[in-house]
Formats: structure tokens, C-alpha cells, sequence
């Protein structure tokens, strides 16, 4: 992706909510598909959840923005000037990081084909427990869950969400169970067992490095994410399941590693 790309999508959303300004990624679908949303007719997705939204805000390119703010930033690189959030800034440096890593790699080319291990942890418990789940391309988010399930304990009672890294609540996925989906009856919401491990991958470059999240009880969200600790292709990834005995297994998943808390 070249500076001129970068600038073409990600702007700087100038508004008076909030101290600084932040940054929207216009490729991005908007979290908020809901038609009842009041953030629906926003442009793009902001890359922090630190403030809100406005609909007076105004879209400018980098490359303005420093011209008006007289600043000598005219690409996104290093660390953000004061006046735009520290948090989207760093988001879209480790964006175009990823996509040139990606390009130099030739990581489009095997981005949904390919099986992924997952380590799990809980947020504010990672030292203590994890625990890896080997996926296949065709795993969906239903049978992911039914082994997350195995060692958080959650069952139905539990409303949960899954989505990319560092999304939870505000997931661009909107990825539920089925049976929370039956109740919800919203178009906006993804049904578990018809988003694979596949669709993720090809819809964020998904590869070593990256991260899934999930979040449960929304009043007072707890919250699991995953680094992508391996990938496997596909003589690589039957070898795998053939050769570990999983602690416990689906039709395509299974879990093969965790680290316990000590008694």
C-alpha cells in the first residue's frame, strides 16, 4: 500500500468530542449496522472505542490536516503528533506493517486455506492460563465456541460476541451463537455456525500475529482473545491432528495445549 493509498483511507475525523482527534478507516464496514444505530450514516469505522461519534464531524486527509495544524506528519509513520489519538495512530501503523508484511510474504495467496493454532487467554489472566485450539479452514465460529465453552465454563445463560482483535463489544463481526440469535432476531448479528475460520481470514488477512477476541456478559463484559501462535498448511495441519492427542475435539477443531493455574 503506498502513502497516497494510506491517506485515500484512513482520514482524521475532526470533531469537538474529546481532546484530540481520531482516525476512521473508510474500507472498514461500520460495527454499528443496526438500523436503529444513531452512529448508522457514519462513514467507516473510528480504530478506537475512547469517544464517540459525531455527526457534525469532518473528514479530512493527512496530508491537510498537517498543512491546517502546520505539523510535519504527511504520512503514517512513527509516533502520532499530540493533537490525534495515540491509540488510532499506533492502529493504523501495525494496519500497513501487517499489509506489507503480508505482501512481501505472499500471504493473500494462502489466506483461507490455511489452519491456524489459537491461543486463548482470558484479559488480565494471560500468565496464568491459556489454552490452544488448532482450527481448519471450514471450523466455524459455532464449533470454536463449543470448546471455548469447555474451558471458560459458559454456557446459554451467557451472551457473547466474537470479533477481530481488540473489537468485544464493539465487534465488526457481530458474531453470535445460534440460540442468542434466535432470540435477538437482528439482521445486523452472524449467525455462529455460518462464519467459518475461512471467511475471517479473507476478510482480515488473518496470520501469525493477529488476534481474534470474545466478550461475555455485556452489562459487565468480560473478556477472551486469541493470538494466532502457528499457521499450518495443509499436509502440515492433518500431520497435526493425526499426530497430538487432543484434550478435547470437534469435527474440525480441537484442543491440544494449555497451561493450567497451579492449585
Amino acid at each position: 500500500m503506498t502513502d497516497s493509498e494510506d491517506t485515500d483511507r484512513f482520514v482524521i475525523e475532526v470533531s469537538r468530542v474529546g481532546t484530540v482527534d481520531h482516525i476512521v478507516d473508510l474500507e472498514a464496514e461500520s460495527a454499528d449496522r443496526s438500523p436503529y444505530s444513531p452512529r448508522r450514516g457514519l462513514p467507516g469505522e473510528k480504530l478506537c472505542n475512547r469517544s464517540s461519534r459525531s455527526p457534525a464531524s469532518e473528514y479530512i486527509e493527512l496530508r491537510d490536516y498537517a498543512d491546517w495544524k502546520n505539523l510535519d506528519k504527511t504520512a503514517f509513520e512513527g509516533d502520532a503528533p499530540d493533537e490525534v489519538c495515540s491509540y488510532c495512530w499506533a492502529a493504523v501503523v501495525e494496519n500497513i506493517e501487517r499489509e506489507e508484511r503480508h505482501a512481501n510474504e505472499e500471504i493473500d495467496e494462502r489466506v483461507g486455506t490455511v489452519g491456524y493454532r489459537l491461543r486463548w487467554k482470558q484479559k488480565g489472566r494471560a500468565r496464568d492460563e491459556w489454552y490452544d485450539i488448532v482450527v481448519r479452514p471450514e471450523t466455524t465460529i459455532a464449533e470454536l465456541d463449543r470448546l471455548i465453552c469447555r474451558f471458560t465454563t459458559l454456557d446459554n445463560f451467557h451472551l457473547r460476541m466474537y470479533g477481530l482483535e481488540d473489537e468485544y463489544i464493539n465487534s465488526t463481526l457481530n458474531v453470535i451463537p445460534d440460540h442468542q440469535f434466535a432470540e435477538v432476531d437482528d439482521p445486523s448479528y452472524t449467525k455462529a455456525s455460518e462464519m467459518t475460520i475461512a471467511d475471517i481470514a479473507e476478510h482480515a488477512a488473518f496470520w501469525e500475529g493477529d488476534r481474534l477476541s470474545m466478550v461475555y456478559d455485556f452489562g459487565t463484559p468480560s473478556r477472551y482473545y486469541c493470538i494466532v501462535k502457528e499457521v499450518y498448511g495443509g499436509d502440515e495441519l492433518e500431520n497435526l491432528f493425526e499426530e497430538r492427542d487432543p484434550i478435547v475435539a470437534t469435527e474440525t477443531a480441537a484442543i491440544i495445549d494449555e497451561k493450567r493455574p497451579q492449585q
